[in-house]
This record gives structure tokens, C-alpha cells and sequence, in this order.
């Protein structure tokens, strides 16, 4: 018997995760030019869960929706604008983009402790997370560095997109790393 890309469930888990990171993105504190939304959060909720094939599907379904005027992103905004170099809503896209990397990071490592005991899962899904958040955190601090209006240089952009966000970031990790591993524990993420 052949094996479907993706089941009726794999489908119905990839729909819920892209509504959790389009409902976490709506949740936004400004905070200069990056805002701070629970998006950091609901990806790496999303990668602990449904691993690298569903999880990097979920995040591409939610990139795409935005892409075609689904008001998905922060502040309830929306479209190819947010990608485009140089303008004062595309200095952004990098960070967006950046959720592919993270959660193809943290599926790796979710992959990496199949045969692992619960303690060592939950180690491997936490580094996984801080690496997939510095992966996410340097590609976007690069694109806003190389495609901000202001053309403001490496210093000023580590210092409005890195340095408010490490403490925050890590909250957020460690939120969705405990989310993450009783769903697993529970069996939805297999």
C-alpha cells in the first residue's frame, strides 16, 4: 500500500498550527521598528510538534496566505510589500522568512531524539529552539541591515532587532518548549 504525502491529520494539524502563529502574530507589543509578537512562540510550538515535513509546511501555508492579502501578519497587515527591499515594511520580510529556518531547525532536532527518553527530547527540542531563534534572529537582522530605508548600519540593526528580543525570546522558548513537550507526551505530535 502506498504512502500519502500527508494524511487527512496531517492535514488537520497543519491547519491548526497555521491559525495558532496567525493568532500568536496578531498578539503585538511595539517596540520600535520590530514589533513583539508571540510569533517566535507558535513556530517553535509548531516545529516541537509536527517536526520538519508538517511543521515547514505549516509555516510556508501561513507565509503564502500573507503573501496573498490574508491579513496574517502583525498588525493585521498583509502582502508581497512585506518582502520588498528597501521600503519601510519589507525591512521585515527577513524575519518572516526567517520562521523556515527555525522550524526546519527545530525539526531536526526533533528528529535527532526519536529514540531518546523524554528528558533527552525535551533537551534536544530546547536547542533546537535557541538555535532555530538565532537562525531567525540573524537572517532577519542581515535583511533589515541590507534593506532598511533608513540604511542604518550592523550596530543599530543588532541593537533594534537582537538586543530587545533575547529575554523575551527566551521566555517564549521555554513556554513552547513546555507546550510542546506534553503535546508530545500526549501523543498529537506523532
Amino acid at each position: 500500500m502506498e504512502k500519502k504525502f500527508l494524511s487527512v491529520k496531517d492535514l488537520a494539524m497543519i491547519a491548526i498550527f497555521v491559525a495558532l502563529i496567525i493568532v500568536c502574530t496578531w498578539i503585538t507589543i511595539p517596540l520600535g521598528p520590530v514589533p513583539f509578537t508571540l510569533q517566535t512562540f507558535a513556530v517553535c510550538v509548531t516545529g516541537g510538534v509536527l517536526g520538519i515535513k508538517r511543521g515547514t509546511i505549516a509555516v510556508v501555508v501561513y507565509i503564502l496566505l500573507g503573501i496573498v492579502g490574508v491579513p496574517v501578519f502583525s498588525n493585521f497587515s498583509a502582502g508581497i510589500v512585506k518582502f520588498i527591499p528597501n521600503t519601510e515594511t519589507g525591512m521585515l520580510g527577513g524575519f518572516i522568512l526567517g520562521f523556515i529556518l527555525t522550524v526546519i531547525i527545530i525539526g531536526i532536532f526533533k528528529n535527532l531524539s526519536k529514540d531518546k527518553d523524554n528528558k533527552i527530547k525535551a533537551l534536544y527540542l530546547g536547542i533546537g529552539m535557541v538555535l532555530g531563534d538565532i537562525a531567525c534572529l540573524t537572517f532577519g537582522t542581515v535583511w533589515f541591515w541590507q534593506f532598511n530605508p533608513m540604511h542604518v548600519g550592523l550596530a543599530a540593526s543588532i541593537s533594534a532587532c537582537v538586543i530587545p528580543f533575547i529575554i523575551p525570546d527566551l521566555a517564549k522558548i521555554i513556554v513552547a518548549l513546555i507546550v510542546s513537550t506534553q503535546v508530545n507526551l500526549l501523543r498529537l505530535g506523532q
